[in-house]
């Protein structure tokens, strides 16, 4: 059975409609501040997480678009990114053990810049039409649980009273759509639409019905706590999530089981990137 989201995608594409015109009209008021030109590449070395209505749509357009040798370039370019977010968050990880508070290590995840895989030559996005929501706001004022974002690049300055776009209320906006899909779907994984995923990781994902947990004749009933471990499509690590899905890090990791409890507790999020002002 072929899985169709056109109904999740076209919700997706009027969400997104709405955030391109809110950035249009910083565009007009703010032409000093915004300082977004073709080119500028600045907001493509970020380290961000995909909702799973932006995963899917994303994993849909790019495996409709690219094929063959191109598509393979991409894919290998993702599972080194894989790779390095991998060794990154384990770092973070232990860096947490080791007494490391949670905003130093925002800190150190919004210092980190690694190339997005979708970054092509002359440093224009491949799939620009189809970029992610947290891409279309890069370069205007941002707020994600309260705290300010911009763009270093751009003109917004610190301690100066702009617009702000309440990065958490399209957060939830993504987590309703992505509930539907999970529902419309009848997952038997209860929290698969809670996943979020960097974009690399949902370039290589096969999304079949496997994946998303769609109830076959015989299946229990009763839901389970997570999805099964990303099935990535080139070789390469998956970035450990450290929460209710399974994951790379939980089935190399050496310490006593016991610890899991508290790896969940000590989990985070990588989210938008950037200098704060």
């Amino acid at each position: 059975m072929a899985l169709d989201f056109t109904q999740f995608f076209e919700r997706y594409e009027e969400l997104v409609s709405e955030v391109d015109a809110v950035f249009n009209k910083f565009e007009t008021d703010f032409p000093e501040q915004v300082r977004c030109e073709k080119g500028c590449s600045d907001c493509c070395y970020a380290l961000f997480d995909l909702s799973l209505v932006e995963a899917l749509y994303v994993n849909h357009h790019f495996r409709e678009r690219f094929a063959g040798l191109e598509r393979n370039d991409i894919m290998e370019r993702a599972a080194d990114i894989d790779r390095q977010l991998f060794r990154l968050k384990r770092e973070l990880w232990k860096a947490s053990q080791a007494g490391k508070s949670t905003e130093e290590i925002f800190e150190t995840v919004a210092r980190t810049r690694m190339r997005c895989p979708m970054l092509g030559e002359g440093d224009l996005c491949v799939m620009y039409d189809k970029r992610p929501i947290t891409c279309r706001l890069y370069g205007v004022p941002t707020a994600i649980e309260g705290k300010g974002h911009t763009c270093a690049k751009s003109g917004f300055k610190g301690g100066e009273k702009y617009p702000t776009v309440h990065v958490d209320m399209i957060h939830e906006r993504l987590m309703d759509i992505s509930r539907d899909i999970a529902e419309h779907l009848g997952s038997k994984y209860k929290a698969i639409h809670e996943m979020l995923v960097p974009l690399s990781m949902a370039l290589v994902t096969d999304y079949n019905e496997d994946y998303l947990g769609v109830r076959k004749p015989g299946d229990d009933a009763k839901p389970e706590a997570a999805a099964p471990a990303p099935q990535p499509q080139a070789s390469g690590a998956s970035i450990p999530k450290m929460e209710d899905a399974p994951s790379e890090a939980c089935n190399t990791c050496d310490s006593d089981k016991s610890l899991c409890a508290s790896c969940k507790e000590n989990s985070f999020s990588i989210v938008l990137g950037g200098d704060d002002e």
